[in-house]
């Protein structure tokens, strides 16, 4: 059978396409977690979905509002302050996260669909200027695609009412529903006794989404290459023993974390769509962030620490004599309806927080999950990539190489997922000027104590793994 040659632009509009097909996938399932957690009772289902895919690839996300500019229809402090100058109350928040479900479900569809060819013609090794080519048709696509992506994620979203109580010391008096129909930020904004809710605009950077979208392709096209198994590339000499030597080690990680994220994410989608309710409430957080609470859980393993904390923003109206006098309309707190909110600060290890019992779990299952990984890759290990980069060359010789490797892509993957997993945002009501209060909250990890404890761990899980495969058998591709 003779070999098929395809041209320049081809490679590139079939790198264009895999873009085009990951972003399609990505779209789709932003859209079934936000229908399943009834997302569109807010705002437009569309941008919304627009949105958390540009999320996921890195873009950041801001919001504000000018309730002055249409408080003609509202009532409270908005109506009377309308068309000031600035003077009426707004709303202002940002938010930074990356919902992992949706970017790992792009970065598969991606690689399938970008590798389809390079699978399929195993007569012949693609050059190194055709992969080159189809690399730079899907890095310019992503970059293009997801700017797009971000100029149509803007939109407005009504806010719920739990917004309008607890805002740092802004919010109004309960009621026997749970939140009072006027006073505090309900009034301030206009919502008191008028059945309207404040709405905010949304928009998201395509600077950010673009440049993290290139980035995320480049990682992906990267990965893909070092642990497929079916695609013939134009590699030799260093690039070669790379491939060899690097590969099983990170191939069992990747395909590893793969399934353990897919699992909950099919299962739960699955029975949250046929249940309903808050089951499927359950289902659209899970498609959203399921990856997210892996990578919090495997680093808590290896001793990461991890830290949620919840930051009421305070009134700055002291420099600001008519916020102040606002402020102290609610009281001797300066509250505007309620006191001062304290801070709250959770170390995810904390005994409050699970303790023990919590790390002892996590600290079991990022164990076995490693010594499993490790345990496959020294079996698809060449027997001639067993040499370690120390210059020891006695019987255990093997055996620290696999630790070596093994410890360096443990740590440079957990690493990289502590990084993804944190999350903050903020939320914040102006008048005047000066800030009347607001929240914020951010979900950080140490990622530099990951990657330390990450490359202790996945050395000592490699050492373990390659004495077991030994102890087996003969190592060498499977």
């Amino acid at each position: 059978m003779p070999i098929r040659l395809i041209g320049t632009w081809q490679n590139a509009l079939e790198g264009a396409a895999a873009v085009l097909c990951a972003v399609v996938a990505m779209a789709a399932l932003s859209a079934l977690a936000l229908a399943l957690l009834d997302a569109g009772s807010f705002g437009s289902l569309g941008s919304l979905s627009m949105t958390l895919t540009a999320m996921a690839v890195g873009g950041s996300v801001s919001a504000g509002s000018d309730v002055s500019a249409d408080s003609g229809s509202m009532g409270g402090l908005a109506s009377l302050l309308g068309g000031g100058g600035g003077m009426g109350p707004s709303m202002s928040g940002a938010a930074d996260a990356v919902p992992l479900g949706v970017t790992l479900v792009g970065a598969v569809v991606l690689w399938i669909a970008f590798s389809r060819r390079l699978r399929r013609e195993r007569q012949r090794r693609f050059t190194a200027g055709e992969l080159a080519v189809r690399a730079a048709g899907a890095g310019s696509a992503a970059l293009v695609t997801f700017m797009i992506v971000a100029g149509l994620a803007g939109g407005s979203a009504s806010m719920p009412a739990s917004a309008m109580t607890g805002m740092g010391g802004i919010g109004g008096d309960r009621s026997a529903d749970g939140f009072s129909g006027g006073g505090g930020l309900g009034d301030l904004m206009g919502g008191g006794g008028t059945g309207t809710q404040p709405a905010m605009s949304y928009h998201v950077n395509a600077g950010s989404a673009g440049l993290g979208a290139v980035l995320w392709v480049a990682v992906v096209l990267g990965a893909g290459c070092l642990i497929s198994r079916r695609v013939r590339l134009p590699v030799g000499g260093a690039l070669n023993g790379l491939r060899a030597g690097w590969g099983p080690s990170l191939s069992a990680i990747v395909r590893t974390t793969l399934v353990l994220a897919a699992v909950p994410l099919v299962a739960l989608t699955i029975v949250g769509t046929v249940v309903g309710g808050r089951a499927a409430s359950a289902a659209g957080a899970v498609l959203l962030v399921a990856p997210n609470a892996l990578a919090v859980f495997l680093t808590l393993g290896v001793g990461s620490s991890w830290t949620a904390a919840v930051h009421p923003v305070q009134s700055d109206g002291g420099s600001n004599p008519l916020a102040a006098l606002m402020g102290g309309m609610g009281g001797a707190d300066g509250g505007m309806g309620g006191g001062r909110q304290p801070d709250r600060t959770e170390h995810l290890r904390s005994l409050s927080a699970g303790g023990w019992p919590l790390w002892l779990a996590a600290l079991a299952v990022t164990c076995l999950i490693l010594l499993a990984c490790a345990y496959r890759a020294a079996r698809a290990t060449p027997p001639a990539r067993t040499l370690p980069l120390l210059p020891y060359r006695g019987p255990l010789s093997g055996h620290l190489a696999m630790a070596e490797r093994f410890g360096a892509v443990t740590a440079v993957g957990l690493g990289l997922s502590a990084w993804l997993a944190g999350a903050s945002g903020n939320f914040g009501v102006g008048m005047f000027g000066s800030r009347m209060g607001g929240m914020e909250a951010e979900l950080s990890g140490s990622v530099l104590r990951t990657v330390v404890f990450g490359l202790l761990v996945g050395g000592l899980a490699g050492f373990a793994g390659s004495l077991l495969s030994g102890v087996r058998g003969i190592r060498g591709p499977r």
